[in-house]
């Protein structure tokens, strides 16, 4: 029997002793994922066109998406991408400037330190993004390496070595971390890496295909670390 509640949905992992705990940033730790669709969703609106939950989950979690050429395509005609990016830029500015971390979010780092464990940020956002929106979520300190595609020149997410690179920096093996992602495209990069992966979906990525994670949690709301680190050793003595 599961000694996790019942909002948790066992899946699968590994056995070795964690040293350090890995979280990617966006829809994780944080939350701006409904804002940032509805941005993009009032544009398609405009010109006559609806962006649907579905076709931004292709998107979620990764680097470079062309939605304008989708765009452009619906209404088969070039359209003005600096004005329309612009104008994106500006409601997510607004939007997201009153955010915080997810609830629960503050209370798992504090558990991370207090197990003297390392913690380390590893996101597909740009390094300037991640610096802001940590200081203003409360949470931007403490942390030993933060992991970036334009910090490290390295592919993004869904390749693994944004992970590759935080557990070269740690110094540790795949198998002595954990990560928290929220993402099939985070979920796989950290499987890709040999990372035990902890999924915690939000309101845009509940009904996507979590499947690949070892473990879901519903909430970081009264998540208990030493609970998660010893499911995920049992799940392999199951197996």
């Amino acid at each position: 029997m599961s000694i996790l509640p019942a909002s948790f949905t066992l899946l699968r992992a590994d056995k070795a002793a964690v040293r350090a705990v890995l979280f990617d940033l966006d829809g994780t730790l944080w939350d701006p994922e409904p804002h940032v669709f509805s941005a993009y969703a009032e544009v398609f609106r405009e010109h006559g066109q609806e962006l649907t939950r579905r076709r931004w989950g292709d998107v979620i979690g990764t680097v470079g998406f062309d939605l304008w050429s989708d765009l452009e395509e619906r209404v088969g005609e070039p359209l003005d991408r600096t004005e329309l990016e612009s104008r994106v830029a500006a409601y997510k500015e607004e939007m997201l400037s009153q955010m915080r971390a997810r609830p629960g979010v503050r209370n798992l780092l504090e558990q991370v330190d207090s197990a003297g464990l390392l913690r380390s940020i590893v996101s597909n956002s740009p390094s300037w993004w991640i610096t802001r929106y940590v200081r203003q979520c409360g949470i931007g300190d403490g942390w030993h390496s933060v992991h970036s595609p334009d910090r490290v020149a390295t592919l993004p997410k869904p390749a693994p070595d944004l992970y590759h690179e935080a557990l070269r920096r740690l110094g540790l093996s795949p198998e002595e971390a954990i990560a928290f992602e929220d993402s099939p495209t985070g979920i796989r990069a950290a499987r890709a890496a040999g990372v035990r992966c902890v999924t915690v979906p939000n309101d845009m990525t509940a009904e996507l295909d979590l499947t690949h994670a070892d473990l879901r949690v519903e909430s970081f709301r009264h998540v208990d670390l030493a609970e998660i680190i010893v499911s995920l050793l049992r799940l392999e003595e199951r197996q």
